[in-house]
């Protein structure tokens, strides 16, 4: 009797200590369920996902078609499989006829693979995604006609799920309706050059081929059976020249462009011009237009508050070279910059430095002998040709605070310097070439 009241005891402890971990597991369960309802469930379209279906006893689904839901053999869980983009809601009906409802996005990629993609693809714009239902949007202001061009074929590359709001607009500057500045953004462009070239020839300048050609002229009169007048020419005469020439001298170039713009606007910057070279196809003579110099492109952003301005830069400079042997066109050298940098108010940057030297020599003359050292001198002619430049770009950029002139004063200063103008340009000063000299006219 004692034995069988132990068992007995035994058993109820076992009941007890089981009940209370039953409801605790039951609890959690529903705190599950519960966090699962509450949140949204993002699909891709073939992606597969699983829910719990304890204690639902019936299910119904919003929108058809966007997702399959399926029920496991053992009835424990929910398969979810995305079939199409688009929204839908799923309504869970509990056992004590407690409802739960899930919010399912079904995309055509993954969002999150999208989102690198575009974080990737929108760098350096002002342009956030943002997911709203099944859509990613894109919002922001950009500067110019390109940047919005790029966003949009950007948005067309994710149609259905990438949606564009991005507008073309001053995203950095101050509206002048909430009483505040519009800044305006000034840009001193300086292109310096040094140049320095120096050739000489000596030597005896032979001909490249031996011989002459003898012409005359003759004139006889019948009336009087008389000569009048009778000429002979040698031309082509086989004799060597003595090539005897030294040259040198230097240049220098000096070109100071201004461009006023305002915050976040793209200004553009072109100087150079255009070769014309007369070229021959078949029975027709054309015009071979090969142009060179630099195009320069800026867009400012100014932040009144660190007081830094940041420039995005696209430089394209190229100029003329020697033609090559066998033609007359000649070549072109290029160089292109692009860059974004990050500048306090007062520095400036050199956006390019270019240092080349060209050495050319040369011999002419009779085969052999005129490569002798020294003796070569007197069977032909030797010719060298040195040059060096060194340039660079200045870039200085400001901002315009002071208040303008007005539109009549502006006018009157210019034609008085007209009227003033004796030849001197130096005196002229149509505006004042000092970068942050305020709005460009001479007070």
């Amino acid at each position: 009797m004692t034995r069988l009241r132990l068992c007995f005891a035994c058993a109820l402890l076992s009941c007890l200590s089981q009940e209370p971990r039953a409801e605790a597991q039951a609890q959690a369960a529903k705190r599950s369920a519960n966090a699962e309802a509450n949140q949204d469930i993002n699909l891709a379209v073939g992606e597969a996902r699983t829910i719990s279906a304890r204690d639902v006893k019936n299910y119904s689904e919003g929108v058809a078609g966007i997702v399959d839901v399926k029920l496991t053999s053992d009835a424990s869980q929910f398969v979810l499989v995305g079939r199409k983009p688009g929204s839908t809601t799923l309504l869970l009906i509990k056992n004590d006829n407690a409802q739960s409802a899930l919010n399912i996005n079904v995309f055509a990629r993954p969002p999150a693979v999208v989102e690198k993609e575009l974080s990737s693809l929108l760098a350096g714009l002002n342009v956030q995604a943002r997911r709203i239902g099944s859509q990613i949007v894109l919002d922001g202001a950009v500067a110019s006609e390109s940047d919005l061009r790029r966003v949009e074929h950007i948005a067309a590359l994710y149609e259905g799920q990438v949606t564009s709001l991005v507008q073309l607009g001053q995203s950095g500057a101050t509206p002048i309706s909430n009483g505040q500045e519009r800044f305006l953004i000034r840009i001193d462009f300086y292109f310096v050059q040094y140049d320095k070239n120096s050739s000489y020839g000596v030597g005896i300048g032979w001909p490249d081929s031996i011989g002459a050609t003898a012409t005359a002229d003759f004139a006889y009169d019948f009336m009087s059976k008389s000569v009048r007048s009778a000429t002979a020419t040698l031309t082509g005469q086989p004799l060597p020249r003595l090539d005897i020439a030294s040259r040198r001298g230097w240049a220098k170039v000096l070109k100071q462009a201004t461009v006023i713009t305002n915050n976040d606007a793209e200004a553009n910057f072109s100087n150079g011009g255009e070769q014309n070279f007369p070229v021959n196809t078949g029975l027709t003579i054309g015009v071979q237009r090969i142009g060179f110099g630099t195009d320069v492109t800026v867009s400012p952003h100014y932040n009144p508050e660190t007081h830094e301005l940041a420039l995005k830069l696209a430089a394209d400079v190229s100029d003329l070279t020697a033609a090559v042997s066998g033609t007359v066109l000649p070549g072109r050298t290029t160089s292109k910059l692009t860059t974004n940098i990050s500048l306090k108010l007062g520095q400036s940057l050199v956006l390019s430095g270019i240092r080349t030297q060209s050495l050319t020599h040369s011999v002419s003359g009779i085969p052999g002998l005129s490569e002798i050292p020294l003796i070569g001198l007197l069977f032909g002619s030797h010719s060298q040709s040195k040059l060096e430049t060194e340039g660079a770009i200045f870039v200085v950029p400001s901002v315009i605070q002071t208040v303008p002139s007005d539109a009549s004063e502006l006018v009157t200063i210019a034609l008085q310097k007209f009227k003033d103008y004796s030849g001197d340009v130096e005196t002229v000063n149509a505006y004042n070439k000092n970068p942050g000299g305020g709005a460009g006219v001479p007070r």
